[in-house]
């Protein structure tokens, strides 16, 4: 490989072989930002633009398309964590460009002719093509060196939010086009970085088994770090839907100004706002947009909206918050890169989803009215707020990622006597004896102690499932019990207790 150095090499041989390696990690940087930027152009110009249209013909099409990107998203979830030989990177690239050219094709001539059949059609495969297109692109962000990925991920998030009075402004079928483009710069982009990681994940054990014999390599998918993320999207929506027909103003441009705030921040002092900081500036904005609704048109006088303009604040910090999670997460354990990308963007689009019907159901419920809004933005923003400072109050994201430990790179199984070395003494005992003696020394049960067993032997779950024909929740049952009574966190630890108590009845 391009990275590998031999000993007799001199330095000066070294310098251009360190320099095309630099080089070579600037073009993917560069290039991860592009496609980053057009995911978020396309987001903007999708929100701004084309569902305000499709709201206008048929507000149902928006609920619709929504409701399948998040299917497509989590069925790519299950592929990765139950199936992933199912995962076909060059079928997926396929049908995800086939359905652009659908898209761009139906969306033009739905909005052209007002007909609410082709704009479904066409949204539906706008949805599939986001979700694959997206999941890409982060986990083409995840592929880069940790030190890059900060500046990659603000100037992209900077550059998307700096271009989104254009977007807004667009017409619905120029935004469809360019929302094309996009789709095809960004597969351009990432193509060629994300092809190894993709085969490497079709080609892996399933991750809800990996996630077994090393927990603490997987965050699963209930975990409240994934909880919060849907409340605040949840949160978001609300704050869209509530306004209603009370304040049409529009927010004023400058969602990008906490980001470049960010970025200058960063530059000066090299360090980036953890997990935690960019939760509380997100939640901060969203509450202090929550709570400005009901006054919005005294505050603003109609001429910009003060509350939308706070919550499109939020909303940018949101989003660059999800990608250095991605980012993050992934950076740790990278087979975790497509089913992270993909559950947060679920996350994310059902959360905005809820939070819109949620508001417009309880203001349809206790009428259009300003006092409606009045009271359903203050009950939204104080179950929000009870969230932040309750729930989230002890609970550190950025501690819950630093724990994330890579897993083990090859599980190195028990070593039983080595052939041809005769002893009488305890040297003798088989792996079978020792790990009989550790179940009982821990007190393991006898189910218990034929999974120990297994997985001392360096066997992986699939296997342990077979063997012992048990489902997949049973063994992570009796894995989660054998690593508490041994004290253990990992497969490889506990093959390295079985190892040392070999070691111990020696001495």
């Amino acid at each position: 490989m391009g990275d590998e150095v031999h000993q007799g090499e001199e330095p000066q041989a070294r310098a251009p072989q360190a320099g095309k390696d630099a080089g070579a990690g600037t073009a993917a940087s560069v290039r991860v930002a592009v496609a980053i930027a057009c995911a978020l152009f396309s987001f903007l110009a999708t929100n701004g633009s084309i569902y305000p249209g499709l709201v206008a013909i048929d507000p149902w099409v928006r609920e619709w398309a929504t409701l399948f990107g998040v299917v497509v998203l989590m069925a790519l979830v299950a592929v990765a964590r139950y199936c992933p030989c199912c995962l076909r990177p060059r079928l997926f690239n396929g049908v995800a460009l086939g359905a652009v050219g659908g898209y761009l094709v139906l969306g033009s001539l739905g909005f052209r002719w007002a007909s609410p059949g082709l704009l479904l059609a066409g949204s539906l495969l706008d949805s599939l093509a986001e979700a694959w297109l997206f999941v890409l692109a982060y986990v083409a962000f995840a592929q880069l060196e940790a030190a890059r990925r900060p500046v990659v991920a603000m100037g992209a998030c900077l550059g998307a939010y700096l271009l989104q009075p254009w977007a807004s402004v667009l017409a619905p079928t120029a935004a469809v086009a360019a929302n094309a483009v996009c789709f095809a710069v960004l597969f351009i982009c990432v193509r060629p970085l994300v092809a190894r990681p993709l085969r490497e994940a079709q080609r892996s054990e399933p991750q809800a088994e990996m996630a077994v014999a090393n927990p603490q390599s997987f965050l699963p998918a209930n975990h409240l770090l994934f909880v919060t993320i849907f409340v605040f999207s949840v949160a978001q929506g609300l704050v869209i839907a509530l306004p209603g027909p009370f304040n049409d103003a529009p927010a004023l441009p400058v969602a990008f100004i906490p980001l470049a705030v960010i970025l200058v921040v960063y530059l000066a002092r090299r360090r980036m706002p953890n997990a935690d900081g960019l939760f509380a500036l997100c939640a901060l904005l969203i509450i202090a947009g929550m709570f400005l609704q009901p006054s919005d048109r005294l505050v603003s006088g109609g001429v910009a909206s003060a509350s939308n303009t706070l919550i499109d604040a939020g909303a940018s910090c949101f989003n660059l918050l999800l990608v250095l999670l991605v980012g993050s997460i992934a950076g740790r354990n990278r087979v975790t890169a497509l089913p992270t990308a993909a559950l947060m963007l679920a996350l994310y689009w059902s959360g905005v989803g809820a939070g819109a019907v949620l508001g417009n159901s309880a203001m349809a419920l206790l009428g259009w009215t300003e006092e409606a809004l009045v009271w359903t933005s203050f009950a939204s923003a104080m179950v929000f707020v009870t969230f932040c400072f309750l729930v989230l109050k002890n609970v550190s994201f950025a501690e819950t990622i630093g724990a994330i430990r890579a897993p083990e790179p090859a599980v190195v199984a028990v070593k039983p006597q080595e052939e041809g070395v005769a002893s009488d003494g305890p040297e003798s005992a088989s792996v079978s004896a020792r790990c009989d003696a550790v179940a009982a020394a821990f007190g393991l049960t006898p189910r218990e102690s034929e999974v120990f067993a297994l997985l001392a032997q360096g066997r992986t779950v699939g296997v342990i499932r077979e063997k012992l024909v048990i489902s997949l929740n049973t063994a992570r049952f009796h894995t989660k019990n054998i690593y508490a009574k041994l004290g253990v966190h990992s497969q490889q630890e506990l093959i390295d207790v079985v190892e040392a108590s070999g070691s111990a009845s020696t001495s």
